[in-house]
């Protein structure tokens, strides 16, 4: 996934998003989806019981962690789900495109395994939200549809209920059984699914952790790592290994702002007060004091002297001219670094005490949207559902690797270690397809050692889940993940790019810190209040 993206995806919050304008949907829909969401019965959840991993999970967010690659595939998919029809899909790719489907071997495999003759519309990033609005104004609607939390589109829940199916009754309670693999996932994954009480389709989970400083440690070993008790202490080992065409940071300053908040104690997103009103994270003192701080290191001179929005910044932190970017998740911050450079391993920053406060790391949303399915009769419905089911196969089922890898011989091997890695072909014929599939729904999030380039697979498995256990002891939740706001998909991409505008302007001089608060006065009336007030009246309908 592309850095515009994991980043910004940080800054989601509920189904929906906001800024482009849908055509072709009507706007009909009543203004109700923030009481109607809170009270729909989520599917039941049953844990795929395949494969036991080596490092176990846990509620509050864990990640399972698979050390090795299992000799033995379980099946997971009890039949061909495909009827033989025609299926378009909708999504993203975040790898080069691969062969087109009629030079491409793997395709026409995946076409019978699913049982259907599949053209994907594969869209990147920049630019899928303008795909997306032009398919949906074309007004012939994919089967299957990706819609992601936060990528500028407006008018989601007038889309769904023109277009879509309802899949409520497919999958509410223990409907979800008939298909294992999308019962597999979490309540917190279906929520994100959820506009005006009605679930619409497929999620697409994600790491449960959200952004992290990953480092290089070639970088910070000369100031004995990048880990620090401190503010003063993380200044002073930021102008320790700056010098000699070296710079501590990378130069994107909202996102250090973002995970420099979590030390100061910001909330996660929103802070639900006593009397159930809630505060958008970046209108507290928290927040603020952690703006103030980047404005520290900026005077220091530790940032790399770049552009806010520099596209290479990993790639410098590899070469040693960065020594920590901020990557999504612990996890990614490790396997990105690894695909830069397989003998570097990241080392990921815990958040630090700051500001006479506890740190709190901030969740993510838990999933990157789901997969919508175009209206249709119950058999057609069920059908697509079928598909959604196949591909969101677990780890250590036959269809993953499929999914995932190819055939043997032909798109993959497996290494010394039993790990598979695609060959030639399987480069050029899988990959870029996978992503586009795995980007529609994929399984719950696991540490799998096959996910990391290099020699070191089962270390950077433990590294990452011993990360993850450090950040639980502060970890935070949103508090309106789930709930849905009108106000919301209206407002919040504006709102959004306007204040990482002011963060850049005010770290680059060009305006004063004092002119922070006041942009959320005037925001307060241009929809923030709106916003907190819906999901605050969805929160208190639903406890």
């Amino acid at each position: 996934m592309s850095r515009r993206t994991f980043l910004s995806l940080s800054t989601a919050v509920a189904a929906g998003a906001a800024a482009t304008s849908l055509t072709g949907c009507g706007s009909s829909t009543k203004k109700t989806g923030e009481a109607a969401s809170s009270k729909v019965k989520l599917p039941s959840y049953v844990p795929f019981a395949g494969i036991s991993p080596d490092l176990a999970p846990n509620a509050k967010g864990l990640s399972a962690g698979f050390l090795s690659y299992p000799k033995d595939l379980v099946q997971s998919v009890a039949k061909t789900p495909g009827d033989g029809s025609k299926i378009t899909m909708l999504t993203e790719i975040w790898t080069q495109p691969p062969t087109p489907k009629g030079s491409n071997a793997y395709w026409k495999k995946l076409d019978k395994e699913l049982g259907v003759d599949l053209t994907a519309i594969l869209g990147t990033d920049p630019g899928y939200e303008e795909k997306f609005s032009a398919v949906v104004a074309g007004g012939d609607l994919p089967d299957l549809l990706w819609i992601p939390p936060n990528q500028g589109i407006q008018h989601i829940a007038e889309l769904l209920e023109a277009k879509c199916a309802d899949i409520t009754e497919y999958v509410s309670g223990d409907a979800v059984k008939r298909y294992p693999n999308l019962a597999a996932m979490t309540p917190a994954h279906w929520k994100t699914a959820v506009v005006n009480g009605k679930i619409w389709g497929a999620p697409v989970p994600y790491p449960a952790f959200g952004q992290v400083f990953g480092g290089n440690p070639k970088v910070w070993a000369k100031a004995d790592g990048i880990q620090a008790s401190s503010p003063d202490e993380f200044l002073a080992k930021c102008k320790e290994v700056t010098g000699d065409k070296v710079w501590a940071l990378e130069p994107i300053y909202v996102n250090t702002a973002s995970v420099m908040s979590q030390c100061f104690g910001a909330p996660n997103k929103w802070r639900q007060n006593k009397d159930g009103s809630l505060t958008w994270f970046q209108d507290t003192d928290e927040y603020l004091e952690a703006l103030n701080f980047v404005l520290k290191l900026k005077k220091a001179g530790v940032f790399y002297p770049g552009n806010p929005k520099m596209a290479d910044a990993y790639t410098k932190m590899a070469q040693g001219s960065i020594g920590a970017c901020v990557f999504a998740n612990p996890f990614n911050a490790r396997k990105d670094t690894r695909v830069q450079d397989p003998g570097l391993a990241a080392e990921i920053l815990i958040p630090f005490a700051a500001g006479g406060r506890k740190p709190n790391h901030h969740y993510h949303l838990g999933t990157i949207g789901y997969t919508a399915v175009k209206k249709g009769d119950e058999k057609r419905v069920r059908m697509l559902l079928d598909v959604l089911n196949y591909l969101a196969a677990p780890f250590g089922s036959k269809e993953r690797e499929f999914l995932e890898y190819g055939t043997e011989g032909e798109d993959f091997t497996y290494d010394k270690n039993g790990f598979p890695t695609r060959t030639k072909q399987g480069k050029q014929q899988v990959e870029g397809l996978f992503s586009g599939l795995q980007t529609s729904t994929t399984s719950p999030f696991a540490i799998i050692a096959s996910s990391f380039p290099g020699d070191e697979r089962a270390q950077d498995v433990k590294d990452v889940y011993a990360a993850e256990k450090k950040l639980l002891a502060t970890a935070i939740q949103n508090p309106v993940v789930g709930h849905y706001s009108d106000a919301y998909t209206q407002h919040y991409g504006r709102m959004q790019t306007e204040a990482g505008d002011l963060v850049n302007d005010i770290v680059s001089g060009r305006k004063k810190l004092s002119e922070w608060k006041p942009f959320w006065a005037e925001w307060k009336n241009k929809g923030l209040d709106q916003m907190a007030k819906e999901f605050a009246l969805s929160i208190e309908k639903s406890a």
